[in-house]
């Protein structure tokens, strides 16, 4: 709720919503409440136009106690308030997620060692050329912010391991919402095509498996907050600082 520039209106977004539907076949629908328990307020909550339309999208997850939750957690906030209490909240949180895009070997020129074993000349289908390989490994690393608390001043170091050859640089991050950055790791390798191929296989290189690094961010008052992230296998550990 807030001004309307019509000075004795107001710019009302909430809507009144039914924690469980007030018809059969709705979202959430009890059959055990009578006509006055469903058009009582302890069914209502009072959501943003775009959570009421959520909630009644996808019931499954929205499910009663988690409406019910949601009601009472902002219910003792603002009464908290109101009693002029601080309260010590979450502060923001954000996890890592590794997302393999894809995997290339780049031709960057015979080796020459070919001379010391096939002397001048290569016979293509008879000989194993040994060539000097770029292998790229390409990824997104998708950032959550898993709390109503937005992120500032997000950067991301190298804590052990081998680390990546590229990451974009990081915005700020807004209440539950996510990004997704571009990191890439490339590896020179000396040898034949199917040593290459066979390297390049496994969607995360075996070099940078155990890579540790911070994301440090702020919080809306400047203070400092961190998750350590550590590549395992496809995935990535999150652990709160």
């Amino acid at each position: 709720m807030g001004p309307n520039a019509i000075k004795d209106k107001a710019s009302i977004l909430g809507i009144a919503a039914h924690i469980t539907a007030a018809s059969v076949g709705g979202p959430r629908y009890d059959a055990n409440l009578s006509v006055g328990q469903r058009k009582d307020i302890d069914n209502g909550i009072w959501l943003c136009a775009n959570c009421a339309t959520l909630i009644d999208k996808d019931p499954n997850t929205f499910s009663v106690a988690l409406l019910n939750k949601w009601k009472k957690d902002a219910e003792d906030e603002m009464n908290n308030q109101l009693r002029g209490i601080t309260l010590n909240k979450e502060r923001p949180f954000l996890e890592a997620d590794l997302i393999w895009s894809n995997s290339q070997r780049w031709n960057r020129g015979y080796s020459q060692k070919n001379g010391e074993l096939y002397g001048n000349v290569i016979v293509l289908g008879e000989n194993q050329p040994i060539i000097w390989w770029d292998l790229v490994w390409n990824f997104h690393i998708a950032i959550y912010n898993n709390s109503q608390f937005p992120a500032f001043n997000i950067k991301i170091e190298r804590i052990a391991g081998t680390e990546f050859n590229s990451i974009e640089k990081l915005p700020n991050l807004p209440p539950y919402a996510n990004l997704s950055l571009r990191a890439k790791f490339e590896e020179l390798f000396e040898g034949v095509s199917t040593e290459a191929d066979k390297l390049i296989k496994p969607k995360v290189p075996h070099i940078i498996q155990g890579l540790q690094m911070k994301i440090s961010y702020n919080d809306e008052k400047g203070v400092q907050h961190a998750t350590i992230f550590r590549v395992n296998g496809d995935e990535l550990d999150n652990t709160k600082a």
